[in-house]
């Protein structure tokens, strides 16, 4: 068995200080605001100088680990903090969360590797593993994977159309050991009491297969040939300050801005514009589209029949339609050949069943300026739409905001702009994976599979915060994995017409006004991740939490064994200097 060491000894708390402040820097050096994509290649390497201690860091070092993490995502996502006052504790709460990650990937892996499994298999299986379970505790959160560094590295992140961003994170996992490794070996090199070196070749040779497999890969399928255009859409951006008090004249001042910079952008376009896109909430101008069921049961504040309330829901949906039909008018007669477009927008929705429910929803007005459908988001935001438990916690409900009781959508839709179809989408749903990944798998079992992505999100709440381009990322490589243009409007940003490769065609720069004109190009490829889904991150997931379960009753047995004074306790101990094995 081959030996990796750094030493023997226990290690100070403040040398773990040093290695996973080190580690918090070249991450976040590697994503926005800097991107510095090259830095991924060894961001994790302070992480396994961690994990190759002989002996397990002390309770005081986790809880440095822990710590120094929790400092790095709230500095990553400091941009959730403008939303409001009361998302501080979100803020906050989220960053001691995500932070535990960083605890749970030095754990897993030591206990791997104990279980004398080669570093370059465990820390790859550890961590994406983790970013599995991540993507799915707690409604799940995909920003900020390691995998989103490679977003403009396209020839990287092709490998996403059949494992998603877990298979860009797990080679650049590999290629962090095989620095690593190779890092340890040179240090150790003139150490002639070492009858064992780092399995450094074994670790380099993985990481150039997989890399130069990756590269191949990408090279490949940037050069395939895609189809013919797809119909136009203007993607229409404002930075409009927003809040969560409702107030009916800024929403109607903000509905009136987005029509000026529609009409800009339809009469300076030097094509037919097929549809106008607005961001999420920005078509509502203080009226939601409403909808009852015939056995609807009217609220109390009606006062009337039934039939009465019936009467006032088609007045409304009368009312809400003429206006967008003014706004369709007036687009084509600032067009160069007067057409009509289709006007899409966020928009609340209300739908009075028992009780009634509102969503935040998308409306597709078609260009006779008819109601062609409407979507209700399927994937809410912890904290931003909806309070777990907020009915069984006293006074709660009294200090949080208004609008956190929304209710869930159906399900996935397909819309039409003439012969060009395309799924609707909503802020979180592409920023956590699996949403839009699912929604077009679903689609595509119904042979419904649309041409491509429309999401709307209004990242006002952001200010011009790296969030923004987080977000920006995450389509992007949802894009890959879907392999499906992506065509982003956004209040504030981020506005962006993506292809199917990731690769973003054209975008506006945070906090502009203006307009994307996209005219994507029909895929007639189909996305292996469709079809495999997230399955193989799954199982490095069951894996890891297995390996947890492990480290923690090897922890406890040491525990008891203290206690009796058989021995030390510590999460992973290793006796030994830690062992991989070059086969």
């Amino acid at each position: 068995m081959n030996r990796l060491t750094t030493t023997p000894n226990q290690v100070p708390t403040r040398q773990i200080f040093r290695c996973v402040a080190a580690a918090a820097v070249l991450q976040w050096l590697s994503q926005p605001p800097l991107a510095l994509a090259p830095v991924a290649a060894i961001a994790i390497v302070p992480w396994l100088m961690i994990i190759s201690i002989s002996n397990a860091p002390s309770r005081r070092g986790y809880w440095t680990i822990w710590g120094v993490g929790a400092i790095y995502w709230l500095v990553s996502l400091q941009g959730l903090r403008h939303a409001h006052p009361a998302i501080y504790v979100g803020w906050f709460a989220l960053a001691a969360y995500l932070s535990v990650y960083g605890v749970l990937f030095v754990a897993i892996t030591r206990r791997m590797i104990d279980r004398h499994i080669p570093i370059w298999i465990a820390a790859p299986v550890s961590w994406v593993g983790l970013e599995c379970v991540r993507n799915y505790f707690a409604t799940g959160i995909s920003a900020i994977m390691l995998g989103h560094t490679m977003a403009d590295v396209a020839m990287m992140t092709q490998i996403a159309d059949t494992f998603g961003t877990y298979g860009v994170s797990f080679v650049l996992v590999s290629i962090n050991v095989a620095a690593f490794t190779a890092l340890n070996a040179w240090r150790r090199r003139n150490d002639e009491s070492s009858s064992v070196h780092a399995p450094w070749v074994m670790s380099l040779l993985v990481a150039a297969i997989l890399t130069v497999a990756t590269l191949i890969y990408g090279t490949y399928r940037l050069g395939e040939n895609r189809g013919d255009e797809l119909a136009t859409f203007a993607l229409i951006q404002r930075s409009e300050h927003v809040e969560y008090v409702p107030d009916e004249e800024r929403e109607i001042r903000i509905f009136n801005n987005y029509v000026r910079q529609s009409l800009q952008a339809v009469s300076a376009a030097q094509r037919d514009v097929d549809a106008i896109v607005w961001p999420e909430s920005m078509l509502s101008g203080g009226r939601a589209w409403m909808i009852a069921d015939k056995d609807a049961t009217p609220p109390e504040q009606f006062g009337g029949s039934l039939d009465e309330f019936q009467l006032a829901i088609d007045y409304q949906q009368t009312s809400f339609l003429t206006r967008i039909q003014d706004v369709q008018q007036a687009l084509a007669a600032a067009s160069p050949d007067h057409k009509v477009p289709h006007l899409i927008g966020g928009c609340g929705v209300v739908r009075y069943r028992d009780i009634p429910h509102a969503y935040s929803g998308i409306v597709h007005v078609d260009s006779d300026g008819e109601l062609a459908d409407w979507y209700g988001k399927t994937h809410l935001v912890m904290l931003g739409e909806y309070v777990p438990l907020v009915q069984w916690i006293p006074g709660l409900q009294s200090i949080l905001p208004p609008g956190l009781g929304l209710a869930t959508g159906a399900g996935p839709k397909r819309m039409m702009v003439g012969e060009t179809s395309f799924a609707p989408n909503i802020c979180i749903e592409t920023a956590v994976e699996r949403v839009t990944v699912n929604h077009l798998s679903q689609l595509h079992a119904q042979s419904k599979l649309p041409d491509a992505v429309i999401t709307v999100t209004n990242d006002g709440w952001f200010d011009d915060s790296s969030v923004i381009d987080h977000h920006l990322r995450c389509a992007q490589l949802v894009a890959v994995g879907c392999r499906r243009p992506v065509l982003s409007a956004a209040n504030n940003g981020p506005t962006a017409w993506i292809d199917s490769n990731g690769k973003i065609v054209e975008s506006l720069a945070t906090g502009s006004d203006g307009a994307v004109i996209a005219t994507p190009l029909k895929d007639p490829r189909i996305s292996n991740y469709l079809f495999i889904g997230d399955w193989p991150a799954r199982l490095l997931a069951l894996i890891s939490l297995i390996l947890l379960v492990d480290a923690f009753g090897c922890w406890w047995r040491q525990r008891r064994a203290r206690r009796s004074g058989a021995g030390p306790s510590s999460l992973g101990v290793r006796d030994e200097p830690l062992g991989t094995s070059e086969t």
